[in-house]
């Protein structure tokens, strides 16, 4: 079962998960993420601390791929921008608008060791599930102050926000 609206138990640090318990974590992860799915609480994602296991495990189902994080860090990200509306299954019904890079490089330790580029939707998810494995939440990257269209965009880029980022 999914814990919701509980910040203590989700903000913890997890531990590596072994080549041994990777497969049936992650069908586990997969089971929950399709009940999940069967109500109002859709998602595309699910980490392990997610349902109380503190392990560095998620899962992310968008369409057609299928993307299983075992152990995986953020090895470089690109392209700061803002995205709208971000949500979380622990956190129903809130939605936070965030700053998340638009594109990483992924290093999947366990599974595959090697590293790939992801971008768009799929980026922002792989970062929401990795900071569930790090004891953070969505809300510690939503933006804070009230940005205006003539304001100079958050993202740095020298633009200002109605020409950049609030595209």
């Amino acid at each position: 079962m999914i814990i919701t609206n509980n910040e203590e138990a989700l903000r913890v640090k997890c531990e590596n998960v072994s080549l041994e318990e990777a497969y049936d974590l992650i069908q586990t992860l997969e089971n929950e993420l399709n009940a999940a799915n069967k109500t109002n609480n859709r998602g595309i994602g699910l980490a392990a601390p997610q349902i109380g296991i503190a392990k560095k495990a998620a899962i992310i189902r968008i369409g057609d791929y299928k993307v299983n994080l075992i152990n995986a860090i953020i090895d470089k990200k690109y392209d700061l921008k803002t995205f709208q509306d971000e949500g979380c299954l622990s956190f129903p019904g809130r939605v936070e608008t965030t700053n998340r890079y638009q594109e990483i490089t992924l290093i999947n330790n366990l599974l595959y060791p090697h590293s790939m580029i992801l971008s768009g939707l799929l980026a922002v998810a792989v970062q929401h599930e990795l900071d569930h494995t790090n004891g953070t939440l969505f809300f510690d990257h939503a933006i804070k102050t009230k940005i205006r269209p003539n304001d100079l965009c958050i993202c740095n880029s020298g633009k200002k926000y109605k020409k950049c980022c609030l595209k």
